[in-house]
């Protein structure tokens, strides 16, 4: 049997070549990439088969005469601006188009069963305030002033928060990985959080992959864009100078909510530990977040200098890099299924195909889950009610 040689163009290849890594194609493959673009070679379709796979790319795409414009609007929204995210990777961009079928999904559901738009997004827009701001945030979230002292860590810390939040109605969403593809891992050098604001169904999107303390400052830097109205692709990773005045404020409205000026002051100088690094470390403890947060705190409040507080974050980095380096993988499995999804957004799933609005393929689709773990999921997210009703209903 012939092989069947295909045309592809080499701005297309090229194109796709931008989309990956060259250690994810495989020498042999790279090799052959190297002879379509110099012409000694034409690639087979199962090449471009194997090309399309390991590039997670469409099939479709390489027989394009002109590398596709994919429009992403979020990117525009990076907070810094930088080459990495010029060309966003393609984990980047389907995680994207993922949230934004969640966020249709939802944002048509309470439109037709008649929930009201949430009246925090966007609230404060204009407010230039950060300490107004948060004093808001508070109020609307219930959340009081020395909330951290009811966790026990920076673990329970994300939780509360969140729970809170999807009781007002934000959707939170985690995942280090594309769906469930444990090949596909998120960077956190690429993006950290994102935040899609809209008045029915207001999202964030936090990067599990990051640490315990960076997923806290997200969560909240996050907040301030929903509360401000302004989408956000939360792409840094050393509080860089260099970013735009909005995310300087939601920065500094973090901050607040999670160390407060007044209480921070207090701790500071009740400390009595031996040096100032040790202080950042006991106080980073008090307030259940990272050392970075108070460093910038302390900087902030002239306490520190900033090669002080560059040290903090730097030393912060690279505990993580270890700590990731050493990690090793496992957990219950449902419980970290059950981690990624908002539990409002599934309960609504539950109640949507109960009255045949939607249908168990497409529940399975917006959750990437199968008939088995979206019905464990959803009794671990929905309680006794949906327990009883997927255990009875879902078609074998």
């Amino acid at each position: 049997m012939p092989i069947v040689t295909v045309d592809i163009q080499p701005a297309i290849i090229k194109w796709a070549l931008c989309q990956t890594k060259e250690e994810q194609l495989g020498e042999k493959l790279m090799n052959h990439i190297k002879r379509w673009l110099d012409g000694t070679k034409k690639p087979t379709f199962r090449q471009i088969e194997e090309f399309s796979r390991k590039t997670n790319i469409p099939l479709g795409y390489f027989f394009l005469q002109t590398p596709p414009v994919e429009e992403i609007q979020l990117i525009e929204y990076r907070t810094v601006d930088s080459n990495e995210l010029a060309d966003p990777s393609r984990n980047l961009i389907d995680t994207i188009h993922e949230m934004e079928n969640v966020q249709e999904w939802m944002r048509e559901y309470r439109q037709e069963t008649g929930f009201d738009v949430l009246p925090v997004v966007g609230c404060v827009k204009g407010n230039n305030d950060f300490e107004n701001i948060a004093k808001i945030i508070r109020k609307d979230l219930d959340l009081s002033e020395n909330w951290y002292e009811t966790c026990n860590d920076m673990r329970e810390a994300f939780n509360y928060v969140r729970t809170l939040l999807e009781e007002c109605g934000v959707l939170v969403m985690l995942n280090g990985i594309v769906g469930k593809n444990t090949h596909r891992v998120l960077s956190i050098d690429e993006f950290r959080a994102f935040a899609m604001v809209d008045e029915w169904a207001p999202l964030i999107f936090i990067n599990s992959a990051d640490s315990k303390g960076a997923k806290l400052f997200s969560l909240f830097h996050e907040i301030a864009h929903i509360w401000l109205g302004e989408n956000d692709l939360y792409n840094d990773r050393r509080n860089s100078r260099k970013v735009k005045p909005i995310e300087v404020l939601c920065n500094a409205v973090a901050g607040e909510l999670m160390v407060p000026f007044g209480k921070f002051i207090v701790e500071w100088k009740e400390s009595m530990a031996a040096d100032t690094r040790e202080k950042i470390t006991n106080l980073a403890k008090i307030f259940n977040c990272g050392e970075s947060v108070i460093a910038r705190k302390a900087f902030d409040a002239k306490l520190i200098g900033y090669d002080l507080y560059e040290t903090v974050v730097r030393d912060a980095i690279e505990a993580y890099k270890e700590m990731k380096k050493n990690q090793e993988p496992g957990g219950n499995y449902y419980n970290n299924l059950g981690s990624r999804l908002d539990s409002h957004f599934v309960r609504a799933l539950c109640e949507s195909i109960s009255s045949g609005r939607t249908t168990y393929s497409e529940a399975y689709r917006l959750t990437n889950t199968s008939r088995k773990t979206f019905s464990e999921i959803a009794v671990r997210l929905g309680g006794v009610i949906m327990k009883y009703f997927l255990l009875i209903r879902i078609p074998l």
